[in-house]
This record gives C-alpha cells, structure tokens and sequence, in this order.
C-alpha cells in the first residue's frame, strides 16, 4: 500500500522519564504532522483492508520544505537537521497510533528512507508499507 502525506515533515525526539513518569516532547509541529499521518491512514482504508499483523517493509521519501537562504546550488541534498531517523521515529509512531495500518512499529523489521527537498512537489512524504 501506499501513503502520500502532505505537511511539513516533523522530527520526533526520544522520550525521557522525569520523577517516574515517561515523557515526551511533542511540539506544535509533530502534532499537525500525526494528524496529516492519521488522516492518510484513514483515507487508504477500504472494507477489504485487514490489519497488518506480520513483518513490514516501509520505503519512505521525505520532501522537506527548501529554506528560502538554501539555493540548490549551494545545498542540493537537506544534509542538516532533521535527522532521517527522528523523522522515521515520528512518521512509524504516527502510522502505529492511526491503528489501522499495523498493530505496533515494532513490525517494521525493513527500512529504506530518503530526504529531498520538496523543489518540485509538495511538502509531506511518500510512504510503501509492504507485508513480507
């Protein structure tokens, strides 16, 4: 299957525990990119589709926004922050809280992600989730 999520793709950052309680920082903009995840989610299922229970390949493209003070020239590739893997963190988690694609990331036992500026399309990311 295949998801195309549009939004500014946003990094999600490891948890930490604070007088015993797990805590984790989740700003404004994590926040409208779960629910552009969500909303993919929700608008790929059909009455056909069933629950990924088994292993998963997900293969993602992530277009980031260009900074306007980064010409192509200067910076073809985004080779600074945000990392590929907090990004992965943010998009996995976000599909596994849609609770219709897959019951938990921990499923995902393939990966291939790439970072683009978003030059020619719109901000978001492509996503494959294929069941092996």
């Amino acid at each position: 299957m295949e998801l195309r999520i549009y939004g500014d793709p946003a990094p999600q950052g490891s948890k930490r525990v604070f007088n015993g309680r797990v805590v984790e920082a989740a700003g404004q903009k994590l926040k409208v990119w779960r629910k552009a995840i969500a909303q993919a989610c929700q608008d790929i299922v059909t009455e056909e589709h069933k629950l990924l229970l088994g292993p998963v390949r997900v293969e993602v493209e992530f277009y980031l926004p260009r900074p306007a003070s980064v010409s192509i020239k200067k910076r073809p590739f985004p080779i600074v922050p945000p990392d590929a893997d907090k990004l992965l963190r943010g998009l996995l988690d976000g599909i596994g809280q849609s609770e219709v694609i897959w019951g938990d990331d921990s499923q995902v036992i393939e990966i291939l992600a790439y970072k683009f500026y978003a030059d020619d399309t719109e901000p978001g990311a492509i996503v494959k989730i294929t069941a092996l």
